[in-house]
């Protein structure tokens, strides 16, 4: 019977095409032949002439037509319903085969309800056409989400970005299409009526008794449902979200609208904008057809869309959390090219993923029989490669292979952990941090904290910046007032906001006072944290517009940026105006090379000096090169799960505590990291630790910390006890710039699908990951991955499990833990109290640490570095460079 079958369908497949198919959706969209002739470009019999052709080879009819319309038979509708997705497959392929063949083009068609198209869609259109001016972006709207979706359905868009109800019962309008969390907006009381707020923040129950204005674009409806308010007599009924605020602004009644409904609002001073209490927040996602989603131009308007926040609003509330998501972002590699031939591991590297996990997993397997629960540092630290001695010679030029992009050279305007090695190379902060992490004069030959919130600096009297100007108290107070801006330096602002007031006391001194003691301020004025100095008058004649390639950078290091082309390549001259003594090297250039296997093969010509994060996958082939070495060195880097406790059935401990002790971190990094990290058994890193103790001593405290120790048996019993016995199935989203985190989630959920729940692993580009840590994508198992360039022992977890944390983890106990750190200044009681909060977060099973990472460096043998650590390249590390001897 099969035999029979297989030529029939063999030979229905020959007769269907791809033109055939979109003739039949625009009949069923219009309606009628002669309408999708015209939507189609072709004539009316022409359409009718192949339709009737498809109908004769087969056999069967495909639309029914009268006289004045047209619509699909069953075997017309059912081909329909097939062709987006084939339509889009077929696409993908195009495009592939365009690229291999040296052509560009391509077209990617975003659609949006009316609200989402001015705030989302317009500034992705002109990001998209930045990055890959190749690409012709349309913009399309439907009258609200439902039609939005089925467009995509229909083949007639490949995005809709639309907001999903706030009402949980009405969420499975997405069927059929891979959606993915774009951000999240609080939902904002905008009232003229005076009533008491708390943290800039109101229950809405308070206006109950008022007018409210209600309608399209409003959340109105969804408060007064959670409130039982039935419609008002003097309420308002409007049809737009601006209409509303406008009302609002004109003390017409209350409205309830997210934050982007205020973009461009100006209110009068007696009209506020609350956060509510609590909080609500609507979501909002990007939709497409799975076969779509391979599609280069869909991919890169994806990572544009997964880049993009709301606009901030002015209640604090909103702002700090807003602050932080953006600060977490810093430490990753930036949004950078989108150019498809750069991005070809990106995009296959999932299959690869899962074929090397299959490897892998077995291999995990059995080395869990056998893995020790304590941490193993015989592998942590190699010994550094053999390097000649400094000849003192000076060294014409090198050339940097970084393994990403940049379109700015601002840190403040995109803060990627790449951003921070290249800024440093032109940049100072008023301190720098040396090779042990401890602080050392930079731009500020002296300070002195003179109490406990006042810092006061006195800054060098042969400072200058790269054009001979002298660096004034004035440049720095302005350079930093533009840090803490969140419109000029979104990628700042964050560790800014402690500052209460910046200014000048004297002709070179500047006084810096913060709202509340805090310990990790000092090392936060170096380019490590977010000192980035710049002239006051150099900012305003470009202005504030810099870090362009018409721009550049104007700093005070000892290296000048003469040309910058985004997302190709950045060069520095050395110049004679900095204070240090003069570096070694005269001229680098920073190539941009995104592709792995490309930075390889430039190294293999000899045309890298130095390699940035030189892949663990390729890190034999790296060191059998004749003329580099690799060196490796503990990167102040934490890799853990986390849950969001927010998502059922992750507020079940017993669930948590059974993934936990399905979690082989030894297995992990023996295998998996080939000895290149660390198991972790905190969020803390050893290295975070070194001010007080030695490395030995702070493993030893680290380990103290409660543990989960890896076992099956144990994580079966857990679940059996928890409220989903018969397990479950989640999804765990892991970053396409980690593969070694896809491979080691893998190998998790092997693990778990024998203890009883099943883990879809899914890779996505680093924008999308990063946009799921919202506590609102309703992710509930999810990696972190955090670089430090501090290495303050509170900075990664404040992030975690401080106020506003992704795992929505509320443990009064642990923040007051966290407020009393920040206040302390002996660095050994800080440390007892942050492993005192890491303790309660462990036994509460919040987050499960997996490694501290390292990261591997290419340098060329006759390129020495002093003093090679963690903080090397977030302060002048050129600087450090001679020639090797």
């Amino acid at each position: 019977m099969e035999g029979a079958n297989g030529p029939e369908i063999e030979s229905l497949t020959r007769v269907i095409d791809l033109h055939s198919l979109r003739i039949l959706v625009a009949i069923d969209e219009h309606g009628s032949i002669s309408a999708a002739a015209r939507a189609l470009g072709y004539s009316q019999p022409t359409i009718t002439q192949h339709v009737q052709r498809l109908e004769e080879r087969l056999g069967a009819p495909l639309v029914a037509r009268t006289a004045r319309a047209a619509r699909l038979t069953p075997v017309g509708a059912l081909l329909a319903r097939h062709a987006p997705r084939i339509d889009a497959s077929l696409t993908a392929a195009a495009t592939e085969l365009a690229r291999a063949l040296g052509q560009r083009g391509g077209l990617v068609r975003l659609v949006a309800t009316p609200d989402q198209v001015g705030p989302v869609l317009a500034p992705a259109a002109t990001r998209l056409a930045r990055l890959q001016p190749h690409l012709e972006v349309a913009i399309l709207e439907a009258p609200d989400a439902d039609a939005a979706l089925d467009m995509v359905r229909g083949g007639r868009a490949d995005i809709a970005v639309t907001p999903t109800p706030l009402d949980p019962r009405e969420r499975a309008r997405a069927t059929g299409l891979r959606t993915s969390f774009l951000f999240a907006e609080e939902v904002i009381a905008v009232t003229a009526t005076d009533v008491p707020a708390t943290d800039g923040r109101i229950d809405p129950a308070a206006l109950a008794d008022t007018p409210w204005i209600a309608g399209a674009g409003t959340c109105t409806s969804t408060v007064a449902g959670r409130l039982g308010r039935g419609a008002g007599a003097h309420d308002i009924a409007v049809s737009r979200p601006e209409t509303a605020v406008a009302l609002a602004a004109h003390a017409r009644g209350t409205a309830f609208v997210v934050e982007s409904a205020l973009e461009g609002a100006t209110l009068p001073s007696t009209v506020r904008a609350l956060g509510l209490a609590p909080a609500i927040r609507r979501r909002t996602t990007a939709a497409t057809l799975a076969e779509a989603a391979q599609i280069p131009g869909v991919v890169a308007a994806l990572r544009v869309l997964a880049a993009h926040q709301p606009s901030p609003v002015g209640v604090e509330a909103i702002l700090d959390a807003r602050r932080r998501t953006t600060a977490h972002r810093a430490r990753f590699a930036s949004l950078g090219p989108t150019h498809t031939e750069e991005n070809t591991m990106a995009l296959t590297s999932g299959a690869v993923a899962r074929t090397a996990a299959a490897t892998v997993a077995g291999a995990l397997a059995l080395a869990g029989c056998t893995a020790s629960s304590d941490p193993d540092t015989s592998s942590s630290a190699p010994a550094p490669a053999e390097v000649g001695t400094d000849t003192g010679e000076e060294i014409e030029s090198i050339t940097v292979a970084l393994p990403g992009s940049l379109s700015s050279l601002y840190v403040g305007a995109e803060s990627g952990i790449l951003n921070y090695y290249i800024a440093s190379v032109a940049q100072e902060g008023l301190v720098t941090i040396d090779a042990d992490g401890a602080i050392q004069p930079g731009l500020a030959e002296s300070w002195e904290q003179t109490d406990e919130v006042t810092y006061v600096y006195e800054l060098r009297d042969d400072a200058q910046f790269q054009d001979g100007t002298p660096v004034t108290a004035e440049d720095v107070v302005f350079s930093l007032d533009m840090a803490r801006d969140e419109t000029a330096s979104p990628g700042l602002a964050y560790y800014m906001t402690g500052i209460d007031t910046i200014e000048q006391t004297g002709d070179s001194e500047v006084t810096i006072t913060l709202n509340a003691p805090d310990a990790a301020f000092a090392a936060n004025m170096s380019t490590a944290g977010a000192a980035f100095i710049t002239s006051k008058a150099f900012w305003e004649a470009n202005s504030g517009d810099v870090g362009t390639s018409d721009s550049l950078l104007l700093g005070t290091g000892p290296y000048q940026v003469t040309e910058f082309v985004p997302d190709s390549h950045v060069t520095f001259e050395r110049v004679d105006t900095w204070w240090g003594e003069l570096p070694k090297v005269k001229e680098i250039r920073v190539d941009f090379v995104a592709d792995e296997s490309t930075r390889l093969l430039a190294a293999q010509s000899g045309d890298v000096d130095i390699a940035f994060n030189v892949p663990f996958s390729q890190a034999e082939q790296w060191e059998s090169l004749s003329d580099m070495r690799v060196e490796y060195v503990n990167d102040l880097s934490y890799v853990g799960l986390y849950f969001n406790t927010g998502v059922a059935p992750f507020d079940d401990p017993k669930v948590r505590e059974a993934i936990a002790h399905a979690v082989n971190r030894d297995a992990y990094v023996d295998t998996l990291l080939k000895g290149h990290g660390e198991a972790a058994t905190a969020i803390m890193t050893p290295e975070s630790l070194g001010s007080v103790y030695s490395a030995d001593e702070a493993r030893e405290i680290l380990a103290g910390i409660p543990q989960w120790d890896y076992s099956l048996d144990a994580a079966r019993e857990a679940l059996a006890a928890s409220s989903v016995p018969d397990g479950f199935t989640t999804e765990l989203l892991t970053p396409n710039t980690g593969p070694q985190l896809g491979t080691a989630a893998q190998a998790l959920a092997q693990d778990l699908a024998e203890v009883g729940i099943t883990l879809n692993v899914r890779e996505v580009p680093i924008e999308e990951w990063l946009a799921s840590l919202d506590p609102s994508s309703e992710y509930g198992l999810n990696y972190m991955w955090y670089f430090s360039t501090l290495g303050d022992p509170a900075e990664i977890p404040s992030y975690l499990i401080g106020a506003g944390n992704p795992a929505q983890y509320d443990n009064q106990e642990v923040l007051d833990l966290l407020a009393e750190v920040g206040a302390e200044n002996d660095p050994a009681a800080r440390i007892d109290l942050l492993v005192e909060a890491e303790t309660l977060q462990a036994e509460d099973a919040i987050n499960i640490p997996l490694w501290w990472g390292q990261s591997a460096t290419g340098f060329a043998n006759d390129l020495g570095v002093n003093d090679y650590s963690a903080f090397t390249f977030v302060s002048t590390w050129p600087a450090q460079l001679y020639r090797a001897g």
